[in-house]
């Protein structure tokens, strides 16, 4: 604007001059003086042509936005205590994905902590905690996804039964809507999370809902889940008769997705034993968009996810996320929140340091296009697994044994630069006794001749190892564990069993377990365990 104006400005002072002259001879001739549109003067630069204002740019669409959940206020049971069993997110959680790019968050939590008794009115300590996270969102220019994460159900009960009658469900959100019908930071209702096991009651529970919101708003968009826990990969199956008519005519579909071997998001296998390829989660998209374009409809990703703790795990995200883009299609990652501690997928920062699965995440935060030089380290995968490898960070929890006195509990934690199991326990009582174990049920181990074990604690400890053979016999070996972490070898010969013979490799394994002492003091101790496996010297 300034730019065109100022060169014209320039010579006004010659202008007045001119226009002087011009008047005084037009007095002399009686005659009006014809003025040159080049002449300079006044009313030449009064019909310059003046730029119209700019409009400011669209804000992008949230419903096509990468962001994240913000998981923590659906933990728990439904009658769970605040800050007990469940937590809001807070203003750290919500500064840290605004730096990074993000400007959508799907918020979870539960019906029941917000509508105690069907059809009576809202608690007020907790519509409050939910006013509160909507301003934290507001003042920060972010979009919410408010996400009821039932899974189609009120403290158990099946909505469409006579328990949970739908009329109960669009009560829910009638009163939901008209609460937050005129909030600037919601962008999207969302109805229900993963419906399942609903016996073909799931798609009018949803219309009726949509119906109630839209009595009282027709502002705000309503986003539908789809039936069968929301698969991408299993849509078409569950959702052939998903048709909800919306009279705003803003409505979006959500599916979630994810890559391991029965799409649960547990990553209970690592990755070279669960199957999976760098394209698992591009071909299992696909039948969603497939039932998108078929019906001209919008969709988005609600949950996605993969473990940090393998460079090929991101690989896999990376491809995902472009083929989301490609189609135009938002999502919000799972998850990241304030309690999610160390776990292989969560995204919140611990400790100051970013998680694994963010750095692919960012490159696609909010509506950024992915930097053409980005890409995956593959460069240090881990070793591919020995028969028996168990992986104590990512593979299922192993079984825990005590007195009745003593206390253990387990938790996913990374170090070593992955995740791994920490076991905190402490001993109490006379004789007293903590340890975890690995069923194996019959694993062939006559191929090795070695166990080896990387291992840490908190504070050193003895480690007594067990390994019981099909049939009942038991070959035990003791290790010295110190707070660094360490790899230990067991030779086969050095396991032995209260009659003094060795450990024979040509009888089934059946299981193995890991019993620490005390470590020196009865006020507790940790143990973090990585990988177990059977080697060949």
């Amino acid at each position: 604007m300034f730019q065109s104006v100022s060169p014209i400005c320039r010579p006004v002072g010659l202008a007045l001059l001119c226009v002087t002259a011009a008047c005084l001879s037009a007095c002399e001739r009686d005659t009006p003086e014809p003025r040159s549109e080049s002449s300079g003067s006044p009313d030449s630069v009064a019909s310059a042509p003046v730029a119209p204002p700019v409009e400011p740019p669209a804000p992008p669409d949230p419903a096509t936005s990468i962001g994240v959940n913000l998981a923590g206020a659906e933990f728990g049971p439904a009658d769970g205590k605040y800050g007990t069993t469940y937590i809001y997110p807070g203003a750290k959680s919500f500064d840290y994905f605004k730096s990074q790019g993000m400007t959508v968050i799907r918020l979870p939590f539960k019906w029941e902590h917000l509508q105690p008794k069907l059809n009576e009115a809202f608690d007020e300590a907790e519509l409050a905690r939910i006013d509160g996270v909507v301003e934290l969102a507001r003042q920060r220019d972010m979009r919410l996804l408010m996400d009821v994460h039932n899974y189609a159900r009120y403290r158990g009960n099946v909505i469409g039964t006579d328990d949970v009658p739908n009329a109960a469900f669009a009560d829910f959100w009638r009163r939901f809507a008209e609460h937050f019908k005129d909030e600037p930071a919601i962008f999207a209702y969302g109805l229900m999370n993963e419906p399942h096991g609903t016996g073909g009651r799931w798609p009018a529970a949803a219309q009726a809902a949509v119906d109630a919101i839209r009595a009282v708003d027709t502002t705000h968009t309503i986003s539908v889940c789809g039936d069968g826990y929301a698969g991408a990969h299993s849509w078409q199956k569950f959702n052939a008769d998903l048709d909800i008519h919306d009279p705003a005519g803003k409505l979006i579909y959500e599916a979630h997705q994810y890559f391991d071997h029965n799409n649960s998001g547990t990553y209970d296998k690592p990755f070279d034993t669960d199957g999976a390829t760098y394209d698992v989660g591009v071909k299992r998209l696909r039948p969603f968009i497939d039932w998108l374009e078929a019906r001209h409809a919008r969709g988005f990703i609600g949950e996605f996810g993969a473990p940090g703790n393998d460079p090929r795990w991101l690989e896999v995200l990376d491809r995902f996320l472009a083929e989301m883009k490609a189609h135009d299609l938002g999502g919000t990652y799972w998850a990241a929140g304030p309690w999610w501690g160390r776990a292989p997928m969560s995204v919140e920062p611990v400790d100051g340091e970013e998680r694994p699965s963010m750095r692919v995440l960012s490159w696609y935060a909010g509506h950024r296009a992915r930097p053409a030089d980005a890409a995956v380290d593959l460069s240090n995968l881990p070793p591919p697994p020995t028969p028996g490898s168990y992986r104590f960070g990512i593979a299922n929890a192993p079984y825990t044994y005590k007195n009745d006195a003593s206390a253990i509990r387990q938790s996913i934690v990374t170090e070593n630069k992955h995740a791994v199991r920490k076991v905190a326990y402490k001993h109490v009582g006379n004789p007293a006794w903590v340890g975890v174990g690995v069923y194996y049920g019959k694993l062939d181990c006559s191929p090795f001749d070695a166990f080896e074990l990387t291992v840490r604690a908190d504070h050193p400890c003895r480690l007594d190892v067990s390994a019981y053979l099909v049939g009942g016999a038991r070959c035990n070996a003791t290790l010295q564990i110190n707070a660094d972490w360490q790899t230990l070898v067991v030779p086969f010969a050095e396991l032995t069993g209260n009659d003094g013979k060795p450990f024979d490799p040509t009888t089934p394994l059946e299981k193995v377990s890991f019993q620490p002492d005390a470590g020196g003091s009865r006020d507790g101790n940790g143990l973090y365990l990585d990988l177990f496996r059977p080697i060949k010297q």
